[in-house]
């Protein structure tokens, strides 16, 4: 058994067919079902029911599969473990966030891992956190940077690293710009620009509201934080907005903001890992980053 037959095997199993696997594996079709046919001749079974293009496992097959996503587990480990001795002058981060974290806070902590480690290739993903988790327990991903509810998370190493607080944004000319606390009731007298109602921003603010007995005016609804704080920097109203992502418009003076008293909406920003892997190669120094970053904050 050669680990080129378990490799064409794999491949086939994730791209859904042998046809796709040639693009992944960069081999004709044909190699592809040979080293696939000397595998099953070597184990004595059939792996694949076939029928057309259309493929299926066996039971054979499905037990090989789970043995192969171990063997290449370890193969890897033993190459990052392999580059961590030789400094990083090699290697691969594959990193999934949510598109807060990518957007506000993982560039400043990406620019100071690429000054120490410039040859590591980093892969970046934005995702939702249940699709992180799940990328990460599928072997594609090495780290998460998630918020919100995870849904399996004693599969997780969890690394808690920031504390976000939403704030209320406003132009600088509005009447509650010159505040540095505002009520929630305060804030339910303006009409807001919100995210939309799927986003996590927006729901940690419809539960705070409902839990003070409120009711707020939402006049507009904008997909993107960008969108939103364009909007609101130019006079169309004000809007609560995770306190990391107004970091340039506090510099500039460009947008107003204060802290909401009396009910602070916050979140949980984490770093997960597989809590069965090892933290091998690039993924501890940039843990090691990640943290030094957020003191920074």
């Amino acid at each position: 058994m050669q680990l080129q037959q378990l490799q064409a095997f794999r491949a086939v199993i994730k791209n859904g067919g042998f046809e796709r696997a040639t693009e992944s594996l960069h081999l004709s079709q044909p190699a592809i079902s040979i080293r696939v046919k000397e595998l099953e001749k070597q184990l004595g079974a059939d792996l694949f029911k076939r029928s057309g293009k259309r493929i299926e496992l066996t039971d054979a097959g499905r037990i090989v599969a789970e043995y192969t996503d171990r063997v290449m587990i370890v193969l890897e480990e033993m190459t990052l473990a392999i580059d961590e001795l030789k400094g990083f002058k090699r290697g691969q981060l594959r990193c999934g966030a949510t598109t807060t974290i990518a957007v506000h806070l993982l560039p400043k902590v990406l620019v100071q891992f690429k000054k120490k480690f410039p040859n590591v290739e980093i892969k970046v993903v934005v995702e939702k956190t249940a699709e992180i988790e799940k990328q990460i327990l599928a072997d594609e991903l090495d780290i998460g940077m998630v918020s919100g509810t995870m849904r399996n998370p004693s599969a997780f190493n969890i690394l808690h690293y920031l504390t976000d607080e939403l704030v209320l944004i406003a132009p600088p000319d509005h009447p509650l710009a010159k505040q540095r606390r505002v009520s929630l009731k305060q804030i339910a007298k303006y009409p807001l620009i919100l995210r939309d109602k799927g986003s996590l921003p927006r729901l940690i603010i419809d539960e705070s509201f409902r839990a003070a007995g409120l009711s707020y005016n939402c006049m507009m609804v904008i997909e993107t934080s960008e969108a939103l704080k364009k909007a609101v920097a130019e006079g169309l109203g004000c809007s609560i907005t995770p306190h990391c992502s107004i970091q340039l418009e506090k510099q500039t003076n460009t947008l107003a903001y204060a802290r909401i008293a009396g009910s602070p909406m916050k979140r949980e920003f984490r770093a997960i890992t597989h809590k069965d892997r090892k933290l091998l190669g690039p993924v501890n120094p940039f843990l090691e980053i990640l943290r030094a970053e957020a003191k920074t904050f």
